[in-house]
């Protein structure tokens, strides 16, 4: 049996690519889902999907650069399941932007999506976490917190910055049992990809296959961390980019 059956996970950015194949990956392990995102129409259906599965999930549409939003989010999650066990920080906007042509709004826009978001759900699940002793966060990164692809200032900024807090809520979390950890993802086919480099047919992981490598993470003894992952294609140009 799996740690995860019976657990309640939040899963954020749910309504398409990594954080719709986690949601499903994670009813397949017994846990119940809770879905943030704006598109609420996709989360209704994704929460259809999941009943057909004789899963339980709750869609709560959610902004999750906006305080209040948050808030309700795991007000809501409290409220149906009683808890919350783990938090997947997946919500995220890419861009390509050089420095010299981005204006203030767009940085405002991809910082605060990609990393204030992450902030902001992570306080909350805190709140909810320590009380009970234990609970996990795993906040989706990018191989641009390690290597930045060129003309990317803000999300590379959101990343690296991403990293950083993973790494301080992973100290912080350590007296109350609360494990934090990242993941980063190579090339994933998803409505997010940027398209700035144009890639070989079949070259980009599929959602499925990085949501299964990130429920493994959260699929530990409470008293283990799967701090860091990284999947990245074999042939991928990462460490001199190109």
């Amino acid at each position: 049996m799996s740690i995860l059956d019976g657990r309640v996970a939040v899963v954020t950015g749910a309504s398409s690519g990594i954080g719709e194949a986690c949601a499903l990956a994670f009813v397949g392990k017994g846990a119940n889902v809770v879905l943030a995102a704006r598109r609420t129409e996709r989360l209704e259906s994704l929460v259809a999907r999941i009943e057909a599965m004789g899963g339980e999930a709750l869609a709560v549409a959610t902004d999750v650069t906006d305080e209040a939003a948050v808030q309700n989010l795991f007000n809501s999650a409290v409220a149906r399941f009683g808890t919350v066990d783990v938090v997947i920080n997946n919500a995220g906007i890419a861009d390509s932007t050089a420095i010299d042509e981005m204006s203030l709004e767009t940085w405002h826009q991809v910082i605060e999506t990609n990393l204030t978001s992450a902030f902001l759900c992570s306080r909350a699940a805190f709140r909810v976490m320590k009380g009970k002793g234990r609970g996990r966060i795993v906040n989706i990164g990018s191989i641009s917190a390690r290597v930045p692809r060129a003309n990317s200032p803000a999300y590379a900024a959101s990343k690296w910055g991403l990293d950083g807090l993973t790494r301080s809520l992973a100290i912080d979390g350590r007296e109350f049992n609360i494990a934090a950890s990242i993941f980063h993802p190579g090339i994933v086919a998803t409505e997010i990809a940027p398209g700035a480099v144009k890639l070989p047919e079949n070259f980009a992981a599929s959602p499925e296959d990085i949501a299964g490598v990130i429920v493994h993470m959260c699929d530990l003894p409470d008293h283990l961390n799967f701090y860091e992952g990284m999947v990245v294609q074999i042939d991928l140009p990462f460490l001199g980019r190109g």
